[in-house]
């Protein structure tokens, strides 16, 4: 509900401050008073079109902020339509500020974020309807006549609603899966064999990993063969063989253990020396063993060569096409064969999609009909009702139809051997629309220019829908325009009926309404330092008498209309 308030420097009103509770609140006063601005006000933070002509004169800009009091279902509504934005606190106040410069500038927050037009409108459909010659009323909106008109029809068309929308939503994931693989069969197809290309190049090389390191290694020797055999033939002549002039260094070692064998007793580290010399003979020995196996086996086969060229030729061929790495061609070649066989399967799928896409329609087929059938009943009833509730408040020839129509579509769904639009709802396109007076033809609610047929009517709408409509402050103005006491005294009660539960806001000059409220509040101009303003006050004990009685006989205050207003109030 709106709990608070805060109008500074709009129209006439300098500052204002109002405190409003649950239930009945009326706004009364003189014509002119300036109950309009404040209706203005409200209609500000709900997100209607702000110029500059609203700011007083003299000021740069005008401002005005309401402070909402949610509970913890209305709490979650607002959260659901602003998922991304955490603009209700923890106890449920909502704080709305609009701000209005003379240069053109126009701001809203909702609890101190900065918002744009579009989501304040959202939030300010939801906490408020106004009715009156306004723009937020949410009966005026025919996307939530079919709403109306389901939750008048209790859980079990909450059930047919929940569970159609859940079919909805697979059926239209299924049609769009469906559509992509269709429309992408020709493009699969050509990447189908792209890939199948790619794993039959590789699979025919038959890589094993760290093979082109391996060839690498026996291509350098067999490329460099006669340069090593001739190395190797040198060394084992030097170290082993020798030649026609000059001893091996196997010999020359020989020679000198022979030496040093002769004097070895004249010193024993000369002993040493010759045991160390012998070590490293046999070390040669080994070295030079090796150089022979290693020379014998080098070969000279360019067959060989030829061989290993092509298959790293084959390999880096691979390389610049699918990895760096033959790791990495490995692991693309493990990548496109999973695509391969996704590809394939989604190609199987278009058949299980067709299937699943009917069995699913005809379950949308069948509860879209049945709840179709349980509306048009629905419908029926509140028509009826509507009709008894505006004779009561004096349209004695109102019509009032819920229009139910259904569009042919081919890509619909089919109910009697033809296809409909559907939705997540259904089937049903569903709008309210009246004929105030006789002879004129039926239109939507929205086309109403009447401020006080749009009060009467939506008056009598909400007194039927009270229990499923969410909204939860009402706001009536000019509800009375044109009204006598009679009518009076049955809109009077409707609305007291109505605030039952709600906040109910009323501007209103009827007494029979004023006399029911739980908070009443005067409003009336002043002229301060030859500028004028409005202030606002409670009602309250003879305050609130003076008032009623002022209603009820104008300035002309008599001890008779003063008991009469006495006598309404304590009924």
């Amino acid at each position: 509900m709106l709990f608070q308030l805060n109008i500074k420097n709009m129209a006439l009103i300098k500052e204002l401050n109002i405190e409003f509770e649950e239930g009945l609140n009326v706004l009364t006063g003189e014509t002119g008073a300036g109950k309009s601005i404040i209706i203005e006000a409200i209609d500000l933070i709900l997100g209607s079109h702000a110029t500059s002509d609203l700011i007083r004169d003299g000021e740069d800009s005008l401002i005005v902020e309401g402070l909402f009091l949610l509970t913890p279902q209305e709490k979650e509504i607002i959260s659901d339509l602003n998922p991304d934005m955490e603009i209700v606190d923890e106890e449920g106040n909502l704080l709305i500020r609009r701000e209005v410069s003379r240069k053109g500038r126009n701001k809203c927050w909702v609890n101190q974020r900065l918002v744009n037009l579009s989501m304040l409108q959202d939030i300010g459909n939801f906490l408020v309807d106004l009715h009156g010659q306004h723009n937020h009323q949410s009966l005026l909106d025919p996307s939530k006549h079919i709403d109306l008109i389901d939750n008048l029809g209790g859980d079990e068309i909450i059930k047919f609603r929940k569970e159609l929308f859940g079919f909805y939503r697979l059926w239209r994931d299924k049609k769009e899966k469906l559509f992509q693989l269709i429309r992408n069969k020709e493009d699969n197809l050509k990447r189908i064999d792209f890939l199948k290309y790619q794993l039959d190049e590789i699979d025919k090389a038959s890589l094993v990993r760290n093979e082109d390191k391996v060839l690498e290694e026996e291509e350098m020797v067999l490329r460099n063969a006669e340069k090593i055999i001739e190395t190797m033939e040198k060394a084992n002549l030097i170290l082993y063989e020798g030649g026609l002039e000059q001893h091996s260094l196997r010999d020359s070692l020989n020679e000198v253990s022979i030496d040093l064998g002769e004097i070895a007793s004249l010193d024993q580290r000369i002993g040493k020396i010759k045991e160390d010399l012998k070590i490293i003979g046999y070390q040669l020995e080994d070295i030079v063993n090796e150089i022979i196996k290693y020379k014998d086996k080098i070969d000279l086969d360019t067959k060989k060569l030829k061989e290993i060229e092509g298959r790293l030729n084959l390999i880096n061929t691979l390389k610049s096409k699918y990895g760096s790495t033959i790791e990495e061609i490995l692991q693309y070649r493990q990548k496109i064969d999973q695509e391969l066989k996704t590809i394939d399967y989604s190609e199987d799928r278009v058949e299980k999609l067709k299937e699943e896409i009917n069995s699913l329609e005809n379950k949308i087929s069948n509860i879209s009909h049945n709840l179709s059938l349980k509306r048009r009943k629905i419908a029926e009833d509140l028509e009826k009702m509507v009709v008894r509730e505006l004779e009561d408040l004096n349209m004695k020839r109102c019509q009032f139809k819920v229009s139910i129509h259904r569009y042919e579509d081919n890509e619909g769904i089919e109910i009697d051997g033809k296809k409909y639009k559907i939705g997540p709802k259904g089937i049903d396109d569903i709008e309210f629309i009246i004929s105030p007076n006789v002879g004129e033809r039926l239109r939507p609610l929205v086309r109403i220019i009447s401020g006080g047929e749009v009060s009467r009517i939506m008056l009598a709408l909400k007194s039927i829908l009270s229990e499923v409509d969410q909204v939860p402050t009402l706001i009536f103005d000019e509800i009375d325009s044109g009204v006598g006491a009679r009518l009076g005294e049955v809109i009077a009660q409707k609305l007291k009926n109505l605030s039952e539960g709600r906040q109910i806001i009323c501007v209103t000059h009827l007494p029979q309404i004023a006399c029911r409220a739980k908070r009443h509040f005067y409003i009336e101009k002043y002229v301060l330092n030859d500028q004028t303003g409005i202030s606002l006050k409670e009602m309250k004990g003879e305050e609130q008498i003076q008032e009623i009685a002022r209603m009820l006989d104008g300035n002309q205050v008599s001890e008779i209309t003063i008991q009469h207003a006495q006598k309404m109030l304590n009924r």
